[in-house]
C-alpha cells in the first residue's frame, strides 16, 4: 500500500490535538496543551470631570467651579491561542540528549560543520540561483518534518486546501531578525517577489529571476491576506503537491527572510544580512563559496521541541568539497561534524543505526547516523523517445501549455542498438544491482525497482524493495536474438553531483558488467551537474549528446511522488522518458486531491514508465552524516535529500 497524501480539506491543527486527545485518553499528559494566555494592558483615559462645589459664607460669592482630573485605569484582556504540541511529537525527544538535563550543558560555545556542498551560495531568496542548505540556519519555512518524518507547524501552524485554493494561518509571534513582523503582509510580498509580480522590482536591483520563480507562478494565481496572520493562496486548479513545494515538507524550496531588507534590493539586502533572516541563527560573517559564521538568535521567536534556538552559541560551516580532506578536519576534531562521509571511509564508523539512531553510541572518537533514499540513480536510454518526439509536429504545445521546443533525431544514431527493447532489457539485466550495493557501496547504498523514492507518498514498498532481475545468461540470449552477439561500442554519460555519493563506482561497476557479460564498451564521459542537467532540458537546440544513447541520471529525493512523475514528459525541465499516454495520466494525477486516487494513479503512472524498459532504477543512495564524540545526539528525519535539524544537536563543552 502506498502512503498516504497530506492532501484535500485538512486541518493541521485539528490533527494535532486528535493526535493529543489521543494520548490523554492511553494516560498520556500534553505539557503544550492549548493555553488561553490574557493580557493586560494598562492605558491611563485623562478626562476632564466637572464637579460643582458651592462655598457658602456669610458674604455672597459666585459658586466656582473647579476641574478635577480623574485618571482612569481600563483593563483589556487579550486572548491568544497558542501554537497545540500534541504529546507524541513532544515525547518523541524525550529519548535523546537534552541541553539543560541529566548534567549536559544548556549552553556550548562554537560548532563547525564541514560540508561537501551547501549548493548555491545566495542567500537573498529574490536571487538565488539555486537552493541554499545554509538557509535552513538563518531563514526558515512555512511548516517542516518532525525528526519522526510528519509534518509540523513552522511559521505556518494550520492550514486547509480545497480545490480552488490554501489557506494558511500564521505563527502569531512569528517575527524577522530585523524585529519586522512575520505577518501576513510580508508573507505577501516575498511570493510576489520571488514571482517576479512586484511593481519596480528590476528598479530596485533585481535584474535576474530566481530559479524557482517559475515554481512559484505554477502553484500560485493570487494571495488574499483574510486578517494580520492568515492568508489564502488561490491556485491555479487542484494542486497536490502545493505544500511539498511551496510548504516546505520534505525537500524543502523555499525560505523566507525579512521582506523590509529585500525591498532594499540585492545590495541594501546583503548590506543588512545579519538581520535579514527569521531563523534560529544569525548571519556574522559570509565568504560566499567558503565559510558562513553564525550566531544564536537570543530573541528567537519559535520554540517548538523540533524548532528552537540552539544549544551552540555559534556555528561555523566550512566548504570542503574533498573527500580526504574533510574526513581528516572530522578525525582531528577540527570539525565535529562532517555532512558527509563517503562510503569507504564510513563502512568502518560506529552505527548509531546499530544501537539508537541518531545518539552517540560511545563507541569511539567517531559516530555515524545515515539519511536513507537521499536520491536514487537510474539508467536511462532516451533515443526511443527523441525518436518518437522527432515525428511528431514540431513546436507543439502540450496539455499542461508547455511549448516543446524540436527534438530532431540524431543522423549517427540511425538504427542504434539500443533502439531494440531487447538490447535494453539486457544491458540492465547484466547489472547485478545487490552485489553493486554490498560491494563498491559497502552496503551503504540499496538496490531499488522503483522511480519513486522510498517511504515517499506513492511510493510501493514491493517495487522499491524489488530491483529488476540479474540474469547474465538471459541478457545474452536477447543479445543474440537481437543480432548484437558480438556486442558493440557505444558513449555514455553521467554528473557527479554533490551530496549523491556512489556515482564514479557505480559506472564503473555498470561498464565492467557489461563488458563481462555482453562484450559491451561503454565510454563514459562525466559532466559537470549544471550542464548535464540543462541536457535534460525541453529538447533546446541542438540537442545536447548529454542524452544519448545512454546516461545514469540522478534524481535527489522527493517526498510526494507526484514531484517525481511530473517529470516524466517532453515539456518538463529535467526529462525522463514519456508517451503520450502518460502525459496525459500525469496531468490527470496532478489534479488528485484524493489520497486514495492519488496512490492509485500514481502507480499506473510508475507501471507504464517501467514497461517502456527505458529507465531501470539501480540503487537508492544512503549519505552519512560523521560525527566526533563532543556531540551527543542530533534528532533528524530518517530520509531527507539534504541536511535538516542542524539547530537541534546536542553537544558537551
Amino acid at each position: 500500500m502506498g502512503a498516504s497524501s497530506l492532501v484535500g480539506k485538512f486541518s493541521l491543527l485539528g490533527a494535532l490535538l486528535l493526535v493529543f486527545s489521543l494520548a490523554v485518553a492511553c494516560g498520556g499528559t500534553s505539557p503544550a496543551e492549548p493555553v488561553v494566555v490574557e493580557k493586560e494592558v494598562i492605558k491611563e483615559v485623562e478626562k476632564p470631570v466637572v464637579v460643582e462645589k458651592e462655598v457658602v459664607k456669610e458674604v455672597e460669592k459666585p459658586v466656582v467651579v473647579e476641574k478635577e482630573v480623574v485618571k482612569e485605569v481600563e483593563v483589556i484582556k487579550e486572548v491568544v491561542q497558542e501554537v497545540p504540541i500534541a504529546a507524541p511529537l513532544a515525547a518523541f525527544f524525550d529519548d535523546f540528549p537534552q541541553a539543560g538535563k541529566d548534567g549536559v550543558p544548556e549552553s556550548v560555545g562554537k560548532v563547525t560543520m564541514a560540508w561537501q556542498s551547501w549548493s548555491g551560495s545566495d542567500v537573498n531568496p529574490w536571487l538565488v540561483s539555486t537552493n541554499n542548505f545554509l538557509a535552513d540556519q538563518y531563514g526558515f519555512p512555512l511548516f517542516k518534518q518532525h525528526p519522526n518524518g510528519e509534518l509540523v507547524p513552522v511559521w505556518g501552524i494550520d492550514w486547509s486546501q480545497t480545490e480552488e485554493g490554501v489557506t494558511v494561518k500564521l505563527h502569531p509571534t512569528a517575527k524577522f531578525q530585523d524585529g519586522t513582523p512575520a505577518d501576513a503582509e510580508a508573507f505577501k510580498t516575498l511570493m510576489l517577489g520571488i514571482a517576479g509580480d512586484l511593481p519596480d522590482l528590476q528598479a530596485m536591483g533585481y535584474e535576474k529571476s530566481p530559479f524557482y520563480r517559475g515554481r512559484a507562478k505554477e502553484h500560485i494565481a493570487r494571495i488574499d491576506i483574510i486578517g494580520p496572520r492568515e492568508v489564502y493562496v488561490a491556485t491555479p486548479g487542484p494542486d497536490p503537491v502545493w505544500l511539498w513545494t511551496i510548504g516546505g515538507n520534505g525537500y524543502q524550496q523555499f525560505w523566507y527572510s525579512s521582506p523590509t531588507q529585500l525591498l532594499k534590493g540585492p545590495d541594501g539586502f546583503q548590506d543588512n544580512i545579519g538581520v535579514a533572516g527569521g531563523g534560529p541563527l544569525q548571519i556574522v560573517d559570509w565568504e560566499p563559496g567558503n565559510r558562513m559564521l553564525l550566531e544564536r538568535w537570543e530573541d528567537f521567536w519559535a520554540d517548538y521541541p523540533w524548532f528552537h534556538k540552539p544549544q551552540f552559541e555559534e556555528i561555523e560551516n566550512i566548504l570542503v568539497s574533498d573527500h580526504a580532506a574533510r574526513f581528516a578536519l572530522l578525525k582531528s576534531k577540527q570539525a565535529d561534524v562532517a555532512y558527509y562521509v563517503t562510503y569507504p571511509l564510513a563502512k568502518d564508523l560506529p552505527k548509531s543505526e546499530d544501537y539508537q539512531r541518531g545518539v552517540n553510541p560511545g563507541k569511539g572518537d567517531l559516530w555515524t547516523q545515515q539519511y536513507k533514499a537521499n536520491g536514487m540513480l537510474v539508467l536511462d536510454f532516451y533515443l526511443p523517445m527523441i525518436l518518437r518526439e522527432s515525428q511528431k509536429e514540431q513546436g507543439r504545445t502540450d496539455i499542461f501549455g508547455t511549448t516543446i521546443k524540436t527534438y530532431e533525431y540524431p543522423a549517427d544514431y540511425i538504427d542504434h542498438p539500443t533502439l531494440d527493447i531487447r538490447v535494453r532489457e539486457a544491458l540492465s539485466m547484466a547489472i547485478d544491482r545487490k552485489a553493486l550495493s554490498a560491494g563498491p557501496h559497502f552496503g551503504l547504498s540499496f538496490p531499488i525497482g522503483s522511480i519513486y523514492h522510498d517511504q515517499s507518498i506513492g511510493a510501493r514498498p514491493e517495487v522499491v524493495h524489488t530491483p529488476p532481475p540479474f540474469d547474465p545468461e538471459r541478457a545474452k540470449e536477447l543479445m543474440v536474438e537481437a543480432g548484437y552477439a558480438d556486442g558493440f561500442t557505444m558513449p555514455g554519460h553521467f554528473g557527479q553531483f554533490a551530496g549523491r555519493p556512489g556515482i564514479i563506482e557505480a559506472v564503473d561497476f555498470i561498464a565492467s558488467a557489461w563488458q563481462k557479460y555482453l562484450n559491451v564498451t561503454v565510454e563514459w564521459k562525466e559532466f559537470d551537474p549544471s550542464e548535464f542537467v540543462k541536457g535534460f532540458g525541453r529538447a533546446p537546440e541542438p540537442l545536447p549528446i548529454a542524452r544519448y544513447p545512454v546516461d545514469v541520471k540522478t534524481w535527489g529525493r522527493q517526498d510526494h511522488s507526484g514531484w517525481e512523475a511530473r517529470y516524466y514528459r517532453p515539456g518538463a525541465t529535467y526529462i525522463g522518458p514519456s508517451t503520450d499516454e502518460i502525459e496525459v495520466l500525469i496531468h490527470d494525477m496532478l489534479r488528485t486531491l484524493d489520497a486514495a486516487e492519488m496512490d492509485r494513479k500514481l502507480a499506473e503512472i510508475e507501471d507504464k514508465i517501467l514497461a517502456l524498459k527505458e529507465t531501470f532504477p539501480l540503487y537508492g543512495m544512503n549519505i552519512v552524516w560523521g560525527y566526533t564524540d563532543r556531540v551527543l545526539a542530533h534528532p533528524t528525519v530518517e530520509a531527507s535529500p539534504h541536511p535538516k535539524h542542524v539547530e537541534l544537536m546536542v553537544l558537551r563543552d
